[in-house]
């Protein structure tokens, strides 16, 4: 049985999504949009295509293009740049370097652009480690649609269930569940994502080899 699991980044490696978060306000705030705290909180974790549809469902006078509102995000966001470093979950390199010498196969599959990805594994120098790279660029439905997790599966030449997945967000969560894949979330209570499809929960990355390693040994007895 091949030893894969696969990550989602924002959440899980980094806790990136606080910071987005009031990146977001700040950016809305600043072209006249005022959006609730339930409008706010519905958008962690999902993709910049996801989050424009909520958007303009929320405010009909929102943006006109998705093109546009991701032209004005990009330009915000250059002059509002992030320290990824910093943001680090703690104990993830330990971890991530733990599972690779014990022979785990490392892919991840994140909402985020592709670029942000490999910008924030880039200075996080954790980019080698990971075999297959899976972005919301490459999908037209994003979490809870399975397809990015599936997708990985068939790049790694692996089944869906032979696949543990890191995950965070109940989208996330979702997704990888129905991709039949087995799930460890990460647990955070501060946006309301209701993690109780995941099959375990843990607090700290350090906790994960040995929850992978007595599931492995589970499925073989």
């Amino acid at each position: 049985m091949e030893k894969v699991v696969i990550f989602d980044m924002d959440g899980v490696l980094v806790d990136t999504e606080p910071v987005y978060y009031r990146r977001l306000e700040e950016f809305l705030i600043s072209r006249g949009y005022h959006f609730s705290r339930a409008v706010l909180d519905s958008l962690v974790g999902e993709s910049s295509r996801k989050t424009f549809s909520i958007l303009k469902q929320a405010d009909s006078a929102f943006y006109d293009s998705e093109e546009t509102y991701r032209r004005d995000m990009r330009a915000f966001h250059r002059h509002h740049r992030i320290a990824y470093r910093e943001l680090a979950n703690p104990h993830l390199h330990q971890t991530l370097n733990q599972l690779k010498d014990t022979g785990w196969r490392l892919a991840l599959a994140s909402s985020s652009p592709q670029s942000n990805i490999e910008q924030v594994l880039q200075e996080l120098e954790i980019l080698p480690l990971f075999e297959v790279i899976a972005s919301g660029d490459d999908f037209k439905e994003s979490k809870p649609n399975p397809e990015i997790y599936l997708h990985v599966a068939s790049r790694l030449h692996v089944l869906p269930q032979e696949c543990h997945v890191i995950e965070d967000s109940t989208y996330g969560i979702l997704a990888a569940v129905r991709a039949g894949m087995r799930v460890l979330a990460k647990r955070d209570e501060r946006y309301g994502f209701d993690q109780s499809p995941a099959h375990q929960l843990f607090d700290d990355l350090m906790e994960i080899p040995g929850l992978l390693q007595a599931a492995v040994f589970d499925s073989l007895h």
